[in-house]
């Protein structure tokens, strides 16, 4: 009895068997197959179609950091705009990121590097991150990318945000910025010690806290939350820094002016020095504080003059963090000190005349500030740094 239930058990294993066989080798379940493989092909293809596209202009220390970034989140395009070796190595080898939050390497395979815009196609989003002794070509370089709904990120030194859309849009200088040629222009700015270190090579060595404010929005959108929604989700997965939105622009771009014009001033002035040096020598500490002293004025008198309450002011708090960002850095070679250093134009109107100008027109007196970029502009002049 036994024997015979094995022997009935084996018949319908073997039943089955050949039963799945026939089937899996019929016409109709190949055909079946194949119908599965390309509609989970489709869906991965449908799938890269749907992600948003980001174009980096001006691929430096900064830009290459954050669109690395954006990268490796695998929800975008990321296509960076170099030039010259940089171009030619990251094209061949790739693009790495050493960071203290986590390197980042993105072989030749999967980078998107171009040296024209006008291969680059239209983008959903610009992170514009030159140097501002670039700011005129500004037309040309993001023009060509822009449809009606993009987006751009100037993530950039100095007070550049109204001329950055004059330029844009071939307003003159005493235009009311008006923007008509994309969705909206943000003001980004990037609390972040990077470096670029060889072509192809960008090493981030500190902090990396990135802060944006609307600057401008196209007339078609009536609710300026939408384009604070947009810009937080499109930080929103990336990792190695933090991510704020500031719905004030103008306390935003002066709280950086609150550590650049001292730190990136001192560093020009005093022909060359790194940030632990200014932190670690008591006189250039002193005037360090002062330039922020004067700083914190032009920005609160500035504040009060937009409308801005007290509220909003910059005072012991903020100079504190500075201090405190500084006293961290170790020897951080400022972006203006290494442009004096290797020769190439300076950012001195954007980020330090613009500032004593601008004290000037509200009868804010600024005498060590005025006097630090005396020296930066004297030295810009015999150098030939524009």
């Amino acid at each position: 009895m036994a024997r015979n239930k094995w022997i009935h058990a084996f018949v319908i294993v073997c039943t089955t068997y050949f039963a799945v066989c026939i089937a899996w080798t019929s016409p109709a379940s190949g055909q079946k197959r194949i119908l599965t493989k390309r509609a989970s092909a489709q869906s991965v293809a449908d799938g890269e179609m749907k992600k948003g596209t980001i174009a980096i202009v001006g691929s430096g220390a900064v830009g290459c950091y954050y669109g690395a970034r954006l990268w490796e989140t695998k929800e975008y395009h990321v296509k960076f705009l170099m030039r010259g070796d940089h171009f030619t190595v990251s094209k061949e080898k790739g693009l790495n990121v050493t960071s203290v939050a986590g390197d980042i390497f993105i072989p030749p395979e999967e980078l998107l590097v171009y040296d024209s815009v006008g291969s680059m196609g239209k983008v959903d989003w610009v992170i514009l991150s030159l140097k501002s002794t670039s700011i005129e070509a500004t037309a040309s370089l993001i023009r060509p990318l822009l449809h009606e709904t993009s987006r751009v990120i100037a993530i950039m030194n100095g007070l550049v945000d109204d001329d950055i859309v004059r330029y844009l849009e071939d307003q003159s200088q005493d235009d009311e910025p008006l923007l008509t040629r994309c969705a909206a222009v943000y003001g980004g700015m990037a609390f972040l010690c990077s470096n670029r270190k060889s072509p192809g090579h960008v090493d981030h060595s500190y902090a990396g806290k990135l802060t944006a404010s609307l600057s401008r929005s196209s007339n078609i959108f009536i609710d300026m939350n939408v384009h604070k929604e947009a810009i937080i989700s499109l930080w929103k997965s990336t990792r190695g820094f933090e991510f704020s939105y500031d719905e004030n622009l103008v306390r935003a771009r002066w709280l950086k002016n609150l550590w650049n014009l001292p730190f990136n001033g001192i560093s020009v002035a005093m022909n060359g020095i790194t940030v632990d040096t200014i932190v670690g020598d008591p006189g250039l500490r002193k005037l360090a504080l002062k330039v922020m002293d004067e700083t914190a004025q032009i920005a609160n008198s500035d504040l009060a003059y937009r409308g801005y309450s007290e509220d909003d002011y910059l005072g012991v708090e903020e100079k504190k963090a500075m201090m405190d960002l500084s006293d961290n850095m170790g020897p951080y070679k400022t972006s203006t000190m290494l442009d004096l250093v290797n020769q190439n134009p300076m950012e001195v109107k954007y980020l330090f005349r613009k500032a004593v100008d601008r004290a000037a027109e509200l009868n804010v007196s600024t005498p060590i500030l005025d006097t630090l970029v005396t020296q930066i502009e004297f030295l810009q002049r015999i150098h030939n740094l524009y």
